[in-house]
């Protein structure tokens, strides 16, 4: 009987966070899983926002901007990593692994190798995680899979992220009452429907921050706020600085 061959993945690194605080806008060559072991971070991209809980699993596909906001105490670890997609699925998502402790072991294995520089055997035993990942996600019941009506509102919001949102209108769209609404952004997404795209908004202007011909009233206007002062006060709020000191900063790093 022949044995099929297998294509190894091939693990840049894998760590465990030592330091918090906000991680600016960057993007892997590969694919990045952030497992958070204690705490609360939020990881946002133009791709979609993220809270990350203890026992939640983030994937983050190759090449897509991302930053990374951790509150103090939160404790997390991470890899990147190339595969092949057929081996397991590279789009942008979180996972609860609640109970999957052996898989869980696995991945501060891999950290452990990296951070003692044994990579030996490495690219075996990520084989064995990321099977075990796609193992645990084909036999995840439909009821714990993202909602059908959850993704409906998400691509409205996407799709409507300038123009005034009501919670309503987003419920309406989505058919479904503005209680199960809620109810869905809090299981799946950790946060509100206005969160969410008040959030999503905040990811935006990080982006268009970059651009030095974009005043902050502009920059406000072209991410839905109401007026550039609620911007400015929701960006303060939370990177503790406006954002015309944020773009200051990056022109010119110290």
């Amino acid at each position: 009987m022949s044995v099929q061959s297998v294509e190894l993945p091939l693990l840049f690194y894998a760590w465990r966070r030592k330091v918090t605080g906000n991680v600016a806008p960057h993007q892997h060559g590969g694919c990045e899983l952030i497992y958070v072991l204690d705490g609360h971070c939020r990881v946002e991209s133009p791709a979609g926002i993220f809270e990350g809980t203890p026992g939640k699993l983030l994937v983050i596909p190759p090449e897509v901007i991302h930053n990374q906001i951790d509150d103090p105490g939160e404790d997390n670890i991470f890899c990147v990593f190339q595969a092949n997609p057929a081996l397991f699925a590279q789009h942008w998502r979180s996972l609860d692994l609640g109970g999957e402790t052996r898989t869980i072991r696995m991945f501060l294995e891999l950290c452990d190798m990296t951070e003692k520089n044994d990579l030996t055997g490495a690219s075996a035993l990520l084989l064995s995680f990321l099977q075990r990942l796609s193992a645990f996600e084909q036999k995840q019941s439909l009821s714990t899979r993202q909602h059908p009506k959850l993704r409906k509102a998400l691509e409205f919001l996407h799709e409507n992220l300038t123009r005034p949102i009501t919670v309503r209108a987003t419920a309406e769209h989505a058919g479904i009452s503005v209680s199960l609404l809620r109810k869905l952004f809090t299981d799946y997404c950790g946060t509100p429907p206005l969160g969410y795209l008040q959030n999503l908004r905040l990811a935006r202007a990080e982006e268009l921050l970059k651009n030095p011909y974009l005043s902050i009233a502009e920059i406000a206007a072209e991410c839905g706020f109401d007026s550039a002062g609620y911007f400015i006060r929701l960006y303060r709020r939370k990177h503790g600085t406006s954002p015309g000191k944020a773009r200051r900063r990056s022109d010119h790093p110290s």
